[in-house]
């Protein structure tokens, strides 16, 4: 994915005045110093002259020896940093009742929620009301009797340099006590970085992963634990170890994800952070020693990073102390991405967050001071919030403290839906009082759904005058919608038809029945874990004689291994490889699938090189088929030239099998064209070529004709969750020889969904980079999508969107002009399309964005709506380099973004076809 390395590091500051905020620098799309915008490698994410030191010290930010910079600000080449981060602000005595004018509503109590599965027909959540002890109940059977813990671990990284190198270490093989006596640091932080793998100073790898696991225990910490690249780290699902900060712990974060270096800047750039987890912990903050710093506060992870990252099931434990200034997370910049699963306790922030898009789902707040305080953003979608007993619910109100934006909103646009909120003051806070006059379109907010309980002001206006904008109630009830921002109806929307403000309370679109459980939210569905089976139920794709080592053909051993998995009912674990195929993977009908550390099924052959006969390099069921099957932690990808790949097509009907049998899911399973170790699609075949003419096809390498399509859902099929899912065309090579260099590689389409029924969720997902669009939805029905996000490929116009991939009716082709780019979203005529939160972005033309990028023409349009029988809703729609932000029927380009300028993004906060149902 990119280069966007938009925003500052704050390196876990914790202003102490929730109006301080940060200032937009650049994007920079995926990749180091090229000063320039965008999501990844060579000019889209990186750092450069643009990115800006975060340290002006000479230490690695966990001790006195590095001072905190700002960042410089936009265009390129600023070197000016930002109070109160540069070391020249100060901070204000904060706001009741944290300074000491106030008393805090806190009590102790605390719910855990672990995961959630909401069903049509069924919900099912497991929560419990405990202390805040962090100590297991379970009994050591139980904990000892953990399937990852005890199956066979016969995972291969074919192209590692370390012999017998180890995928999968446990940290007791490194000598981790896990007593909650002895320090664990050092132990801990050699099973990570064991290998040779790709630690500072390397720029990305996919030869070395690891799945790093915790047994059940107390691991005592005195120092940081340094994550490093490709990374899983994993502990007991059934009796999540405990990660505690000691007495005498020193540094700002327990689990650093991204450490900053001498030089002040990250290991990796942010925004080229992938495929990393962190799942199945207790964090406990409570015997750190409190800070020496008031303006920093310890926090249990920092985690700037990208796509196809999450953290799941972990809950933090943070310091009861009302001057405490603990914090769960921290983030401060990069283009994710997934949270799930959390649980916060105490502390002064649950989560203080700044990134460009993101999506979080089932997160909960326990006496908290302020659950969620947003640093900045682009696009932000919450989902199935639970804030209890805090003080402040969700903080919008950071706005900059740069000379160029001084007094500029920092926060752009917020999307909250199915959440509560309980036993809080103040619910929501928007505006802010030190604000100047900012005429952009930012702090754009919709939330839809939000359950209040005891919250005397449910959204407050934090303006010169201050003002409750929502006022709340001390019974029960709903906000059903809600929003501040700009209302485009695209029936009644021209060229230069101004938005219409939206005026607070407002009538949303009808949600779709079939997308509900019976509390009227959306479904969700967590991750399966698998705690309730043992080792036996799992069956092994090595065990079933594949042998993952990228050169031998694994089609045979892999679909053997599918078919016994559902015949049987266990489970196929597909140890880490690099499985080459050189026929379709089936699975069937009640398959269920996890992989070790993202293994991959790579096509390679001429079955898959035929463009007018594509084919699937995995297939899920027949046309119609019923059934469901559950899929996780693995990638799909292409290797060299495969005109006719289709990464996966989905078939299965799933829908009509009713409750009882649900909807299939996908958690973390990715499509990667390109960029990596395997794929003969790296910088040595397929460098970019911007200045030779593309437009005429004799002059584009067919070598680096990479896939047909990302995926297809289906007309028969239906009832399909996808969540945390990634389909990227690689703008860059990542390993580290390449040095993130741009790449130019070519697939035809993203993701088509055609489902005649639908019924489909799609959580915090991206499509990135392909042809002719990213996502499209062609006469379809019923699908929830939210935060979505795309990139234009970075190649476009040169050649521009007909090429190499001629049109192929039967597949519902876009028709391109010359000179156009693909569709970042296009949806015909589709109804009961609820879309909550959008990123469309286009940073180049023909890899320059230079000119495009401020004058906002990057491409000329990134989202069509064509046919009558639309009916869609659009909630916070973002895009970067476009001049206009939709287009109506290929007619009308509506909603110009020179109207709509927010923080680097156009932004607007809600579009809608002609008739609220």
């Amino acid at each position: 994915m990119r280069s966007h390395s938009f925003f500052p590091a704050l390196i876990g500051l914790l202003p102490l005045v929730p109006v301080s905020g940060v200032v937009a620098s650049p994007c920079h799309p995926h990749g180091p110093g090229n000063d320039g915008v965008g999501h990844h490698a060579g000019g889209a994410h990186g750092g450069g002259p643009g990115g800006g030191d975060h340290h002006t010290g000479t230490g690695d930010g966990y001790g006195p020896g590095g001072s905190h910079g700002g960042p410089p600000g936009f265009p390129p080449n600023g070197t000016h940093g930002y109070p109160p981060f540069n070391g020249n602000g100060t901070h204000g005595g904060g706001f009741p009742p944290y300074n000491g004018n106030g008393s805090s509503p806190i009590t102790t109590t605390t719910t855990t929620t672990t995961g959630t599965t909401t069903t049509t027909g069924t919900t099912s959540i497991t929560s419990t009301t405990t202390t805040t002890s962090a100590t297991s109940t379970a009994s050591p059977t139980a904990c000892s009797d953990y399937w990852l813990e005890n199956i066979a671990h016969q995972g291969l990284a074919p192209y590692a340099t370390v012999p017998e190198y180890r995928v999968f270490r446990s940290v007791k093989e490194f000598g981790a006590r896990g007593d909650g006596i002895n320090d664990d640091t050092d132990a801990i932080n050699a099973a990570i970085s064991s290998g040779n793998r790709c630690g500072p100073g390397c720029d990305g790898s996919t030869t070395t992963p690891a799945t790093v696991y915790f047994p059940p225990g107390t691991y005592l910490v005195s120092r940081p634990i340094r994550d490093f690249y490709y990374t899983q780290i994993i502990g007991n699902a059934r009796c999540r170890p405990v990660i505690k900060a000691s007495g005498n712990f020193t540094g700002l974060y327990v689990i650093d994800s991204n450490p900053y270096q001498n030089t002040g800047k990250l290991a990796w750039t942010a925004t080229n952070v992938f495929w990393r987890q962190i799942s199945n912990f207790v964090i406990d903050m409570t015997a750190a020693p409190p800070s020496t710093d008031p303006r920093a506060g310890l926090a249990g992870i920092h985690w700037p990073s990208s796509q196809a990252t999450s953290i799941t099931n972990v809950e933090f434990v943070m310091s009861m102390d009302i001057a405490t200034t603990q914090q769960g997370i921290f983030m401060e910049e990069g283009s994710g991405g997934y949270l799930g699963d959390l649980t916060f306790n105490h502390g002064r922030y649950g989560l203080q967050v700044g990134n460009q898009q993101f999506t979080m789902r089932n997160l909960v707040f326990n006496n908290v001071q302020t659950a969620i305080r947003q640093i900045w953003s682009w696009g932000w979608t919450y989902q199935g919030i639970s804030i209890n007993n805090c003080s402040v619910g969700f903080d919008f109100t950071a706005v900059s403290d740069d000379s160029n934006t001084l007094g500029l909103y920092s926060v752009g646009s917020i999307t909250i839906l199915d959440s509560s909120i309980s036993n809080t003051p103040i619910g929501i806070r928007i505006g802010n009082a030190n604000a100047t006059i900012d005429t952009r379109s930012v702090n754009n907010s919709i939330f839809e759904n939000i359950a209040l309980n005891n919250v005397p002001v449910a959204i407050r206006n934090e303006n010169g005058a201050g003002s409750d904008a929502l006022v709340g109630t001390p019974t029960n009830t709903v906000i059903r919608a809600w929003g501040k921002g700009k209302e485009y109806n695209s029936a009644t929307t021209f060229n230069n038809t101004a938005g219409t403000p939206i005026p607070g309370t407002f009538t949303p679109f009808a949600r779709p029945a079939s997308l509900l459980g019976p509390d009227g939210r959306y479904y969700a569905r967590s991750k399966p874990l698998y705690t309730d089976l043992p080792a036996s139920s799992f069956l092994s794709a090595r065990s079933f004689g594949a042998v993952g080592d990228g050169q031998e053909d694994d089609t045979q051993a892999l679909n053997r291994l599918f078919a016994a998995a559902a015949q049987q009912g266990k489970v196929a674990y597909i140890d880490h490889g690099q499985y080459m195929v050189t026929r379709t993977i089936f699975i069937q009908p009640g398959t269920r699938i996890t992989g070790e550390s993202y293994p991959q099924i790579v096509s390679a052959g001429n079955y898959f090189n035929d463009v007018l006969n594509p084919k699937p390099v995995v297939q899920i069921g027949t046309p119609g088929q019923l059934g469901s099957i559950e899929w996780s932690d693995t990638i799909v990808s292409t290797r060299g030239q495969q005109a006719g790949a289709i990464g996966i097509q989905y078939n299965l009907d799933s829908a009509a099998g009713g409750a009882q049998l649900g909807p299939s899911g996908m958690w973390d399973v990715h499509v990667r064209i390109g960029g990596f170790r395997g794929s003969n699609l790296q910088l040595a075949q397929c460098a970019k070529t911007p200045t030779i003419n593309a437009n005429v096809p004799a002059n584009i390498k067919q070598e680096c004709i990479a896939a047909f399509m990302s995926m297809h859902i289906t007309t028969r099929s239906s009832g399909l969750y996808m969540e945390n899912c990634w389909f990227w065309v690689a703008d860059h090579d990542i390993e580290d020889e390449a040095n993130n260099s741009q790449i130019t590689v070519y697939a035809g389409r993203g993701l088509l969904i055609e489902s005649l029924a639908g019924q489909i969720w799609l959580v915090g997902t991206s499509v990135e980079h392909h042809q002719m669009y990213e996502y499209q939805l062609w006469e379809t029905n019923n699908i929830e999508m939210g935060q979505i996000q795309t990139e234009t490929a970075y190649y476009q116009p040169n050649p521009d969107a007909r090429l190499p991939f001629p049109v192929d009716l039967r597949f519902h082709d876009p028709l391109f002009g010359p000179g156009q780019d693909g569709w970042g979203l296009r949806i015909v005529n589709s109804r009961g399309v609820r879309v909550y939160g959008a990123g469309l972005y286009s940073f180049f033309d023909n890899y320059d964005q230079d000119t495009c990028i401020p004058g906002r023409n990057c491409q000329r349009n990134i989202f069509s709506l064509e046919g009558p029988l639309n009916d869609v809703s659009v909630y916070n729609l973002n895009t970067v380099g476009t001049t206009y932000m939709a287009t109506v029927d290929g007619l009308r380009d509506i909603i110009p973004s020179a109207d709509n300028v927010g923080m680097f993004v156009a932004a607007v906060a809600y579009v809608h076809t002609s008739s609220v149902n």
